[in-house]
Formats: C-alpha cells, structure tokens, sequence
C-alpha cells in the first residue's frame, strides 16, 4: 500500500485530545502563521533530571523531553496521533509483518556523518541485541530487527503479524543516534548524544540543567530558538516562584493549587491536553501477603480514590477507571467503583477472611506477625505523587496496616522499576502509552513474559488467560475484534487488581505569555518545543 495512510482493516487510527486541547492547538496555529521571532533561550524548569540521555538506557519523560529535540524517529505522532514523516519521507506495508520505509536523503548526525540506510541498521542492530537489548526493544513488540534495501530504503519486520507495528515506530525511545558517536564515546554516550534533530545537546551539569542549541544544518524548518535549558528545580514551589519571576520560561509539572489563579492571569499561559498515562499503585505479586487477591481486593477499597483525586490531583487529572485512559484505542472501563466501592468494612472483612485479625492497637496481625507493608514512591515527578503516597499510607493506618514509606530521588524508583528482583509491596507508580494503542500498555505492563528486565511488569503479574486476550489482539488486523479483546483483558486485571488506579493525567505546561507556538502532546514524553518562540 503505497504512501503514507494504513488502512483501517490494518492499523487504527483516531484523534484524540479535548476541546481545550483544540482550542490551544487552534491558537497555536495562529501564532504560527505570523512571523515567529528568531533568537534567545528558553528556560524550562522540570523537577527532576535525566539519568542518562542514551535513549538505548533511559525512557523516562525527564529523558524524552530533552533527547526527543536531538533525536528522531522514523515516523512521528503530531499532536492529533495521526502518523507522519520523520526521518522516513514515505512507507507503505509490504505484508501484515513488514513495513517499508523510504529515507530522507542527504540528512546528517550533527557530527556530520550521513543518516542513511546503514546507519538506521545500525541503531536497529544496537537496539534489538538478544544479548544485550536497548529499552525501545522493550517497548517495540515482536520486532525481528531492519533489512537493508538500499542506501534510502528499509524494511522493518516483525515476527508475526502486529496491528500497531507503524504506531510503534513513533516512539521517542526509536529516535537515531549518530554510529560513529556511539563508537566514539562508549559507555559515555549518555553524556554526549548526537543525533539528527533540530537541536545540539551542548552541556550538562547533573541535577542543575541541561543545555540544547540550534541545530543550524537541520534538514527541516530550522528553529526560531537559539538554545534549550532545561533546568531542575524539584520543589513544586520553587518551580512556580522561579516562573513568576522570570527565571524560567516555562514550568512542567506544575503546583496544581495555583492552576486556576494563573489560568486567569493574563501574564501566563497554561497550557494543557488529555494525556495517555495512568498514575497507580503497582502491588508486587510475588512479595507476600500481595499474591492473596482478598489482601490486594482490601487495599483498593479502603484506599479513598475519590477523595484523592478530588482534593489532590483536582484539576491536573480525572478519576482512572482502567490501567488504560479513555482516549486510547482500546480502552474500556472497568467499573472500579461499583467493583471496589470505598468501604473500609468490607476491606476489613476480606483481611479477616485472609487470616488477619486486631491486635495490640487495633493493627492487624496474623500468627503474631503485624501486616506491615513496604513501599517506594516518588516527590515531584507527577502531580502530587509523594502527597498520595502519604494519603494512601494514612488510610492504610486507618485500617490497621502499617506502610513503611521511601519517597526517594527519582532514579532511584527508576532503577527499582527495571530491577529483576523487586522487594518491595508498593510501588507509587505510572505508565504512559506513547502510541494512543492498548497494546502498548496491557502487554508491556502485565504480560507474563515482561517482567522486568525483559519488560514493564513491574507487578510480576502472571496469568496464561490474560496473556492469551493480549496476544490475539496484537496479531488481530480486525479492529473490532481488538477492542472486544481488550476489554476481555480488562476485565481480567479488574478482578486480579495487580495494580490500583488513581488518576488520568493531563499534559499541562505553564508558561510566561511571551512565550509562543507551543502546542501540547497527549503523549507526555513528546515535548513539542523545536517552534517555539518568544515574543517578548
């Protein structure tokens, strides 16, 4: 099929985004259609830092945002998920296994090397090495690996026949780095990232900032930018006080209590979309009492989701109701309220019922031994993350189980997230769909085979009927026939509860009014900011 349109018997497409979303992205456009003004820096401030910027070794949004300007995939989701060009000017599908792709010509690595067909093996070869697999190949599905046609021509091939094979080519984490760099600089590379995108990685001072500056022999619309600094600022309130003074451009992660204010404030421009990514408890299944369903069933119905998210996350995200948000293909509810309503009675009866009874103070206790339960979350990655981990751990006192709480810096719950052996019953946690396809999240989440560090099921969940759903539908060209088997799989993680969702994120950015042409992304790890410009 030539071009670049898939059918809708082979891979689905939609749009997603809400009305403010439309609203933003329409205005944008207007900016975009006066003159953007060339020059200065943008000072974004972020809470927390990058633990490397090799794509091969960090998929973490504080990563993507910045490598996503240096890097670039073959194909790109615009702000609506409708596929584009990137690197790749065409393609068309070969066969329900391979796609064929046809390479811009004459671009170049900023180290002035050619990006042509042996280069995009090369990153193939890196990334998908049984030994040794980048983390892309955790996300990319069964990818076999990339035949050379010619110097401008690819072929991506799966082992079986994969609905969201294109969509899967968009990711950041399948951005190309420059051979020669990667020879170059070795297990150093994260430090120097070379790329083709419309941006240079410049300098980095670790948990302080890192500076990005114009790609000036970019192959597209060059800039209007001189330079990126993506500054860490990890207190939510430091981060407002430096946008309010000027020290930053613009805030991600913004301090969701002074949403409305700024929202009114002609000085400011909040900025925001209907995200992909689902904020949850992960429960480790092999970590006792956890692999009891009654024990995981208690937890989510006295944990007061409602109340959290209302008094919490407020305007920053809605009530989740699956692992998936409403706007991915795919989703479909699971009916957590009427399933797990908040009632701490019954979640004392299903303890009860798993061998847990009051002891000394009211804590529950079994054979002696008090219910004490273990858990890492983060402060500043996501909206309110360390104040739900404290909500979460007050109600659990409330119902006689103590929960001993680590809010460590981020890369450490990263590395716990990837280890192979997790020790921990809790996790505060949050997975991100990158194609706006449920594939991408109930596979790499909990199917069996990607436990960590094969995959993202950091939940160690196992079950052969839910595995079973997720397979069919991934090689099924039927959409119709995909979503009644999502739904099926659904339903099966709403009855084992290996994970307990908070909320739906949105992608919201704040910004000093000067600041324009910027446009947000459902998915949160595409930071939409090579057009940027300021109009001071």
């Amino acid at each position: 099929m030539p071009g670049n349109r898939m059918t809708r018997r082979q891979f689905v497409r939609r749009s997603m985004g809400s009305l403010a979303g439309a609203a933003l992205a329409s205005a944008a456009a207007q900016e975009a259609s006066a003159a953007p003004v060339r020059g200065g820096t943008l000072t974004i401030a972020r809470p927390v830092d990058a633990t490397s910027l090799d794509l091969f070794t960090d998929s973490s949004a504080p990563a993507s945002w910045v490598y996503g300007l240096i890097y670039e995939p073959l194909v790109t989701l615009d702000p609506s998920m409708r596929v584009g060009p990137g690197l790749a000017s065409s393609w068309r599908v070969l066969s329900p296994t391979t796609i064929r792709f046809t390479l811009r010509k004459g671009v170049k690595f900023h180290d002035g090397t050619p990006c042509d067909a042996a280069a995009i093996k090369f990153n193939f070869d890196r990334t998908f090495d049984p030994k040794k697999p980048g983390i892309w190949a955790s996300f990319a599905g069964p990818v076999k690996g990339l035949q050379v046609v010619d110097d401008s021509t690819v072929d991506v091939v799966a082992t079986e026949p994969f609905a969201p094979l294109l969509l899967n080519m968009s990711m950041v984490h399948g951005g190309m780095v420059s051979p020669a760099a990667v020879r170059k600089y070795g297990a150093d590379f994260g430090r120097h990232p070379v790329g083709t995108g419309p941006f240079k990685f410049e300098e980095w001072q670790p948990r302080d900032h890192i500076t990005l500056s114009r790609n000036d022999d970019y192959w597209g619309e060059k800039p209007p930018l001189d330079r990126i600094v993506f500054k860490v600022i990890p207190d939510d309130s430091a981060r407002m006080i430096a946008l309010r003074t000027g020290e930053a451009d613009m805030v991600l992660v913004p301090l969701v209590d002074q949403l409305p204010a700024l929202r009114r404030d002609p000085n400011y421009t909040v900025a925001g979309t209907v995200g992909t990514r689902v904020v949850f408890l992960s429960l480790t299944l092999t970590q006792p009492p956890m692999d009891d369903v009654r024990v995981r069933r208690a937890i989510i119905m006295a944990t007061d989701r409602k109340s959290i998210q209302a008094n919490l996350v407020q305007s920053a995200g809605t009530l989740a109701d699956s692992v998936i948000t409403p706007t991915t293909f795919g989703y479909a509810p699971m009916h957590l309220e009427s399933r797990y309503p908040y009632d701490p009675k019954a979640a004392r009866a299903l303890l009860a019922a798993a061998g847990y009874r009051p002891g000394a103070g009211g804590a529950l206790e079994r054979g002696g031994s008090p219910l004490v339960l273990s858990m890492i979350g983060s402060r500043g990655r996501y909206p309110k993350d360390a104040e739900i981990a404290q909500a979460f751990q007050a109600q659990m006192h409330d119902l006689g189980v103590r929960v001993d709480l680590q809010l460590p810096e981020y890369p450490v719950v990263i590395n716990a997230l990837r280890t192979p052996t997790l020790n921990v019953h809790v996790l505060f946690s949050a997975y991100g769909n990158l194609t706006g396809d449920a594939d991408f999240t109930l596979v790499n989440c909990f199917e069996s085979d990607q436990v960590p560090p094969a995959g993202w099921n950091t939940f160690r969940y196992i079950n052969p009927a839910y595995d079973k759903l997720v397979k069919a539908a991934r090689v099924s060209l039927n959409a119709a026939e995909r979503k009644q088997l999502y739904a099926q799989a659904q339903d099966v993680l709403a009855r084992d509860v290996p994970a307990v969702p908070f909320y739906n994120m949105d992608n919201i950015a704040v910004m000093r009014s000067y600041v324009k042409g910027f446009v947000p992304h459902p998915v949160e790890y595409d930071l939409r900011v090579a057009q940027v410009w300021l109009q001071k």
